[in-house]
């Protein structure tokens, strides 16, 4: 059983009583002489309510420590002190760490439920105290002009906290190559309300290019590379907790856009495409036999983006799963058609894997098409590169994936090669899962994994990692992991 130490506060009439929601943690695996210069903190976004999360690493977790969650970028907090009410509850409870389903989905019948007080967010048992008390103390940011809409108090030195601030993707829409830091910031305070570590929700529109000199003499094969599996299943202003359906629960995969997985840091696009010949626009992106995006859609989000940023990405074609056939004809026309719609933009082949960013670069060229069809790609060599290889588990638990990922990690002879390996750091669910629904979907199944896998590459896999593609890659920190792993091997 593991003993997990929750404490929430929320300032006075920061939440309205329609949010008051469930919150769920996880200590991660324990640290060791937490040093406070070591300390490191993230943001990301569950899948299925698109909640904020906080992890933190190498926290001191003192008395008086506290993560705070703000609207703006906080420059200091102080104490101030409000009449009557108890912004201030704690709960001890157990779980089954073996419970992997309620665990990571922030689901089960032993949460904790919080309902609002008199403006704060407090638990039945604690509305008695709050009588008794005639003035408490909260944190203030920026003098109080900055928001503060949640805090925790860190039981741990390390630990993945889902908040119940919900996420507005409308924000991340806002958001633009020249985008940094925005709509949320999470600090590390003590006592003092001196402010230890922060992070905020962030895009990496051009941290390629950012690191453009110490990268440049690195192939792709050298990188860590965060990707997206079935990048282009999204839809447009989707929200799953009003509209989601049997379907989608098991078609979507990504939340953004493909200019928004783009602008947040992915490099790597899994791309499926199916060839539909009723209607006038022929090739569209599909998950399995679902039809999602036009695939001109998502070219041209892909050009826009390395027109504006001069990054590069790799856009790995694969499966071919709907209209191609036994021949292939229908894939001349795609060839023709990736061609005339990149045009200029495409990498030629005969750089080979081998070429390191600066060749690639010189060129000016941004989009690696990797096809995964040698009989194609041989009928092509100006155009196309060969597929990477994607290291599949096509696992439905967290054990066998962890097992899957450390094992081609462990054994991996392909680090000799230029060819560049995709790791697949999702769940798959079978046939009869879907159509009974076995998992829950996709963004459950992803809210069991993403913080698992996060902690797994920023521990230990982050060394040797070549390209990690997930479901819903806002809950993940692998963005954060790849730039931080990419520095140390240039040196930084």
């Amino acid at each position: 059983m593991r003993q997990l130490h929750l404490v929430f506060i929320w300032a006075l009439g920061i939440w309205p009583a329609m949010w008051a929601q469930q919150l769920d943690t996880f200590r991660l695996a324990p640290q060791s002489g937490a040093d406070v210069q070591q300390l490191k903190l993230w943001l990301t976004i569950s899948a299925r309510k698109r909640f904020l999360e906080v992890s933190w690493k190498h926290a001191p977790a003192r008395d008086g420590d506290h993560v705070l969650l703000t609207v703006q970028d906080p420059h200091s907090f102080e104490l101030r002190s409000v009449p009557t009410g108890t912004p201030l509850a704690g709960f001890e409870r157990s779980r089954d760490s073996d419970s992997e389903s309620e665990e990571s989905s922030g689901s089960g019948a032993d949460q904790v439920a919080f309902v609002p007080f008199h403006g704060y967010t407090s638990t039945p048992e604690t509305v008695a105290k709050a009588a008794a008390s005639p003035e408490t103390q909260h944190w203030v940011s920026n003098g109080g002009n900055n928001e503060i809409v949640a805090a925790i108090k860190p039981s741990h030195s390390s630990q993945w906290f889902t908040t119940g601030v919900p996420f507005d993707y409308a924000l991340s829409r806002n958001v633009t190559t020249h985008s940094d830091c925005y709509g949320y910031w999470a600090s590390y305070i003590d006592d003092h309300g001196r402010i230890l570590a922060k992070t905020c929700v962030r895009a990496y529109p051009r941290w390629m290019t950012n690191l453009h000199s110490g990268l440049g003499d690195l192939r792709l094969r050298d990188l860590f590379i965060p990707g997206t599996h079935d990048s282009g299943s999204y839809r447009p202003n989707f929200d799953p907790l009003l509209r989601e359906s049997l379907v989608t629960k098991y078609a979507l995969t990504q939340d953004d856009d493909i200019r928004g997985q783009l602008l947040h840091g992915a490099r790597y696009l899994d791309i499926r495409v199916g060839y539909y010949r009723p209607t006038e626009e022929k090739f569209f992106i599909y998950h399995g036999i679902t039809k999602q995006r036009p695939l001109k859609e998502v070219i041209q989000q892909v050009k826009d983006f390395v027109l504006e940023t001069n990054e590069i990405v790799i856009f790995g074609l694969k499966e071919f799963p709907v209209g191609f056939g036994k021949n292939l004809g229908v894939h001349h026309l795609l060839v023709a058609y990736l061609r005339e719609q990149f045009g200029d933009l495409i990498v030629h082949p005969s750089l080979t894997w081998h070429a390191t960013l600066r060749d690639i670069w010189k060129r000016q060229q941004n989009v690696i098409l990797a096809y995964d069809k040698s009989e194609i790609v041989q009928q092509y060599p100006e155009l196309l590169f060969g597929g990477v290889d994607q290291r599949w588990g096509n696992v439905q638990s967290w054990t066998r994936l962890e097992r899957h990922l450390r094992y081609v990690n462990d054994f991996d002879v392909s680090r000799f090669s230029s060819r560049p390996v995709v790791d697949m750091a999702e769940l798959t669910p079978e046939t009869w899962d879907v159509i009974l629904d076995k998992h829950g979907g996709l963004r459950k199944m992803a809210d069991n994994v993403n913080w698992r896998i996060s902690q797994l590459y920023r521990d230990e896999l982050g060394d040797h990692a070549n390209i990690v593609a997930a479901d819903f890659i806002r809950g993940t920190t692998l963005v954060d992991t790849a730039i931080e792993q990419n520095r140390k091997k240039m040196g930084h």
